[in-house]
């Protein structure tokens, strides 16, 4: 769609604007705390977030947040000089598809306290984490939602399935862990390691194949989400009652309202949810007896 130029006029005024302050005024509005600078395009940009690697290296220790979507087709690894980046603090990347794995040198942020790769369900990424992510002791999220498994959501390919990255043992080491979600990756358990994981706030594993929680997700007592939408039915350890005030997300598992008030008495410390995210037959109906037939074919 072609966009008109614009009238003399229109560009005086524009002009006007700027020289009269109103970039100023926009960044009165910005947070306290927050700089804005111009980037090499003349874009505006937040201090110390880039948003790409070549830019990003010719200063690393400026850099705090690093986001990187779809920067290069066919990037199987991260450029070197990722560990140079003394001061990042979060760390982004979505819809690199070939990228195979992160570097080592990923263990040298010390700063580090966000580390997340979310594909939603628009791309596939397969990637490995290396043992080094075990040192990242300020790292407080965890976001590896759709990173481990190639596969589209419910996809049975058995050739992709062989491609499932596991976790490093070394997770378990991420004792100041807050939130990690492990949702879309294929899992049918939960891995071990998160069992280690004490410090934990929010676990979500959403659109996974697991069918029952380990005894060990009781011992989380530290938890206020746990997430578990999507995962075509799943069992409850009795042990999660030790965890109070947790707020448990369970839409998409074909629970009749049976279910639900049964979850409710045995578990009363916990505050639930099973609100759909898309349509779904079953879940919130009762069987049909009882009902008129106009009610059943809605």
């Amino acid at each position: 769609m072609s966009v008109r130029p614009l009238t003399r006029f229109a560009t005086g005024l524009l002009s006007l604007c700027i020289f009269a302050g109103c970039v100023a005024a926009v960044n009165a509005r910005r947070p306290s705390g927050v700089v804005a600078r111009q980037d090499a395009a003349g874009g505006a940009q937040e201090e110390g977030v880039f948003d790409n690697f070549e830019r990003a290296l010719r200063t690393p220790e400026r850099v705090k947040r690093l986001v990187i979507q779809s920067e290069a087709p066919g990037m199987k690894r991260l450029p070197a000089g990722l560990g140079s980046m003394v001061n990042l603090e979060a760390l982004e990347l979505a819809c690199l598809e070939d990228l195979e794995d992160l570097p080592e040198e990923i263990g040298a942020l010390s700063k580090l306290r966000e580390l997340v790769i979310d594909n939603g369900n628009g791309c596939s990424m397969n990637v490995r984490l290396p043992a080094s992510v075990g040192r990242l002791e300020n790292l407080r999220v965890l976001r590896l939602y759709g990173a481990l498994d190639p596969r589209e959501v419910g996809g049975e390919d058995s050739a992709s399935r062989a491609k499932t990255r596991a976790l490093p043992d070394a997770l378990a080491s991420l004792r100041n862990l807050e939130e990690l979600d492990l949702g879309r990756n294929g899992l049918r358990s939960v891995p071990p390691q998160v069992a280690s994981l004490r410090g934990l706030k929010k676990l979500g594993l959403d659109y996974n194949e697991i069918h029952e929680l380990p005894a060990f997700v009781g011992e989380l007592t530290n938890l206020r989400e746990l997430s578990l939408r999507s995962n075509g039915g799943i069992r409850l350890p009795q042990s999660l009652s030790k965890v109070k005030g947790v707020s448990v997300f369970m839409g998409n598992n074909a629970l009749k309202l049976a279910d639900q008030t049964r979850l409710r008495a045995r578990f009363p410390g916990a505050v639930f949810s099973f609100e759909n995210e898309f349509d779904d037959s079953v879940a919130n109906e009762e069987p049909a007896r009882g009902r008129s037939k106009a009610r059943r074919r809605r």
